[in-house]
């Protein structure tokens, strides 16, 4: 028994130490761009770090990685798979729930972060607009809008990633784009809204872009009111009367990817029995989880409630991530440098995923409390059968490696999509038609230099918008 449980805990540590090996090595691919040893590696261990319980981040680190690769068609593949594996995956744990509650997080299949699945649509809708199908990016954009209101039904309204500003924004491109003017000034004005009023997630300054984008707008469809009030309330000191349209020039609109996504760690606090049992009362279980229920309460009357036990919950950590912003340069044909812009931030994915967590913590806890509780009652069983003819150090042995044993099978689910960037920049770029040599610039907090990046030979046509991405994973 005492070989058991150290071989248990064994595995378990060697697994964790693998997994953060295995993703040190995928994100170095990803940082130095070398996306065919980051795709060949996420095939070499699609059964040895991925396996069935985590075929989900299998699926997402691929469709990410294709998309980092300009793969856009293979990218939209994997995210359909990943996105029908979270849809079953998520049905499954609803009607299953109850009937394995003992069950840890960890041996259960990764069904994915809110936040996460809607992000599958998100990219995907990126994914349909490098390959000019604007029809369907618009497609994906209504499923995190769905997604997002499912999410607010669930959570009673008390959840706090209830809009997702960017989505809004580019959604509002989308239907410029195809000169659907009044559903993009909805969609720019939703944005702003969500930009302005939900700080919890998007504390930074609503994007000027975005503000001029709605004027211009406004301006095209005749909204003087609208217009009025947004040049007023946001002081951008524009005359409707006044304000002109060219309609001659184009757009460059870069999407910035930088950083990575945060990553879990274990978060733990020491409950008493006492305290720990309370929760048991509000969970609801059947099939064989009942019966170890009914067990545990008979057990618990005998443990003193002063006894502690350990219990641990996911925590999202920023990854360690040093750029900072970009500068985007423009040249024309003859070298000559036509205009400068440093990007704004768009989307803070890095915020997103830990409001998000937060706004399931409680539930999270609950649960995990609940099940220590019970666990804890029923390795006394087990304790007691092990050192019934035992001496005093035997009992005293065998009950700290079933103690430990029972930790080590309740560690916090840490499972994530880790290879997400940790926020989206952006910049937009006025210019006359003809062809441009882009420059981008990515500098850490202190304005050192990290990386720089060239596009040659970008069209910008009369009208019409260019859709550009980067990225920088240091």
């Amino acid at each position: 028994m005492k070989n058991k449980n150290i071989f248990f805990v064994f595995l378990f540590l060697t697994a964790c130490a693998t997994q953060f090996t295995y993703y040190s090595t995928l994100k170095s691919f990803i940082s130095n761009e070398t996306f065919d040893k980051a795709e060949g590696i996420i095939e070499e261990n699609k059964f040895k770090e991925y396996g069935e319980k985590n075929a989900l981040i299998y699926w997402l680190d691929k469709g990410i990685v294709l998309h980092y690769a300009g793969k856009y068609e293979e990218s939209i593949s994997a995210f359909e798979k990943a996105e029908k594996l979270a849809d079953e995956l998520y049905t499954k744990s609803i009607t299953e729930e109850a009937s394995t509650f003992l069950i840890s997080d960890n041996e259960r299949s990764y069904a994915g972060e809110d936040f996460e699945k809607i992000f599958i649509n998100v990219f995907q809708s990126l994914n349909y607009l490098l390959l000019g199908k604007y029809e369907d990016a618009l497609v994906e954009a209504r499923k995190v809008d769905h997604k997002l209101k499912t999410l607010q039904v669930d959570y009673g309204g008390k959840n706090v990633y209830k809009e997702d500003a960017f989505m809004r924004y580019l959604t509002g491109l989308l239907y410029e784009s195809q000169n659907e003017f009044n559903d993009a000034f909805i969609s720019y004005r939703k944005s702003i809204e969500e930009y302005e009023t939900n700080k919890k997630i998007y504390s930074f300054e609503i994007p000027q872009d975005l503000l001029l984008r709605s004027l211009k707008v406004a301006k095209k469809l005749g909204f003087k009111e609208e217009f009025d009030e947004i040049s007023s309330k946001y002081k951008l000191s524009y005359n409707y009367r006044d304000y002109k349209i060219d309609n001659t020039d184009g757009e460059a609109t870069i999407f910035c990817y930088l950083g990575f996504a945060p990553y879990k760690i274990d978060h733990y606090i020491e409950v008493t029995f006492g305290e720990g049992w309370m929760y048991v009362g509000s969970i609801q279980v059947a099939g064989d989880a009942q019966r170890d229920v009914q067990k545990a309460r008979r057990i618990a009357r005998a443990i003193r409630s002063e006894e502690q036990f350990l219990v641990s919950f996911p925590k999202f950590v920023p990854s360690n991530n040093k750029v900072k912003y970009t500068v985007v340069n423009v040249y024309d044909e003859k070298n000559n440098k036509v205009v400068s812009q440093k990007t704004y931030l768009a989307e803070d994915i890095e915020t997103i995923a830990i409001k998000n967590l937060e706004d399931r913590i409680a539930k999270i806890r609950i649960k995990a409390i609940a099940r220590a509780a019970i666990k804890y009652a029923l390795s006394r069983e087990i304790t007691a059968k092990l050192t019934e003819k035992s001496d005093d150090t035997t009992r005293w042995l065998v009950k700290k490696m079933v103690k430990t044993a029972a930790a080590a099978t309740e560690q916090a689910d840490k499972r994530s999509w880790r290879t997400l960037p940790k926020e989206i920049q952006m910049a937009n770029l006025q210019l006359k038609p003809g062809v441009y040599n882009f420059e981008l610039l990515f500098y850490d907090k202190d304005n050192n230099l990290l990386q720089t990046k060239n596009y040659s030979n970008i069209k910008i046509n009369p009208g019409k918008k260019t859709f550009l991405i980067s990225r920088c994973h240091l």
